[in-house]
């Protein structure tokens, strides 16, 4: 959802060697591809910077990491060239790279958990998403002064994630009457989410996937990870960075591996009930479209199999799987498997456009994948 002044978005990702002298490279995590993004950023200048902006595009693409390396670039006292080049040596950035800038306001789970506790609310909500008191800490902290003399910047990941109107509204005024001196980056992946009052407040800036070949080779230069192994995981990530690292670490991959098992049960044995995947953590609308995500993964890999494309398959690891819900299928698998496919399209939109309880939509998911 570009706007006037938006950059354009290239067609793919490419890598650019990023980082600073010093540690920083080291310390904080790569920034990688979005080269429109940089150019964008280099052609407006650290002078001319807008006081609000939208990243928005696919999770995991990098919109909170640039975000934490240009305010990091702002802090800095020796910078390089911006919108990146941060000396990594100097106090801000130190303080930065430590995750203590005194500039620097992060509205992550931490955060709203401590608005919450100094609400009275610790125990009111059980999610990590910007609710009112979250608003309403971010505008206090947001009218204080700068700690080491220069700009204020806060970054609000996951901005489409706000329990509603209210949290929002509260930070309307802020957004529409900046002070000097202040920047506000916000994430999304569904700016639509986003109320229009919010939007036109702000300079929208989109950020693309990235490819199988850049996530590999980030997986192998800066993780260490066995080629074969990157090539796998990259391919599965669907140009996500973010998901290619959760998996790694296993908090993508379990849940994953559970969808994967359960939605092949049920298209493989469909007289049996096989147990629906457990939804790990605190967010149940979060994690509802995560699984489905890999449940639509799980049987766009099937359909692959089932069309003679193995070759294509974006998880190769489970190939033997595939292979054998399409050999349990019998005829007609192709057309089933489209049917199957639709069906967890439907109940995408369930979760994301509906209040229906995540159990309710993933026991109807179930039936009618048994039904295919």
């Amino acid at each position: 959802m570009p706007k006037h002044g938006s950059p354009e978005a290239p067609t793919q990702a490419t890598e650019r060697p990023v980082g600073a002298p010093g540690n920083a490279g080291a310390a904080m995590k790569p920034f990688v591809g979005q080269d429109a993004v940089v150019e964008f950023f280099r052609r407006t200048g650290e002078n001319n910077l807008a006081h609000a902006y939208l990243f928005w595009g696919p999770r995991g693409v990098g919109k909170r990491t640039f975000a934490t390396w240009l305010a990091a670039r702002l802090h800095c006292e020796n910078p390089g060239d911006f919108p990146l080049g941060m000396c990594g040596r100097c106090g801000p950035c130190l303080r930065s790279l430590a995750g203590s800038s005194g500039d620097t306001v992060v509205v992550d789970e931490e955060f709203i958990r401590e608005a919450d506790r100094l609400a009275g609310k610790a125990l009111e909500r059980k999610t990590d998403v910007i609710g009112i008191e979250a608003s309403r800490r971010i505008i206090t902290l947001m009218q204080m002064h700068s700690y080491e003399g220069g700009r204020l910047v806060c970054i609000v990941p996951n901005f489409d994630y706000a329990t509603g109107d209210p949290a929002y509204n509260a930070l309307l005024k802020e957004l529409e009457e900046p002070s000097p001196g202040k920047l506000f980056l916000l994430t999304a992946e569904r700016p639509d989410r986003i109320p229009a009052t919010i939007r036109s407040r702000t300079i929208a800036v989109p950020f693309v996937p990235l490819t199988d070949e850049l996530i590999a080779r980030t997986l192998r230069e800066h993780y260490g990870v066995e080629a074969k192994r990157a090539d796998a995981v990259a391919r599965r990530a669907q140009g996500s960075l973010g998901d290619a690292l959760a998996a790694l670490e296993g908090e993508g991959g379990s849940l994953f591996e559970a969808v994967r098992e359960w939605v092949a049960g049920c298209l493989r044995e469909p007289r049996r009930i096989p147990r629906t995947p457990a939804l790990p953590g605190d967010d149940p609308r979060r994690e509802t479209a995560e699984a489905l995500r890999f449940a639509r993964l799980v049987v766009r890999d099937a359909l692959a199999v089932a069309l003679g494309g193995s070759a294509h398959v974006l998880d190769p690891e489970s190939l033997r799987i595939y292979e054998g819900v399409v050999a349990a299928m019998g005829s007609d698998v192709p057309q089933r498997l489209i049917h199957a496919s639709r069906a967890v399209a439907e109940a995408a939109r369930l979760a994301d456009e509906t209040n229906i309880p995540p159990a309710q939509i993933l026991g109807w998911l179930q039936v009618n994948l048994r039904s295919v």
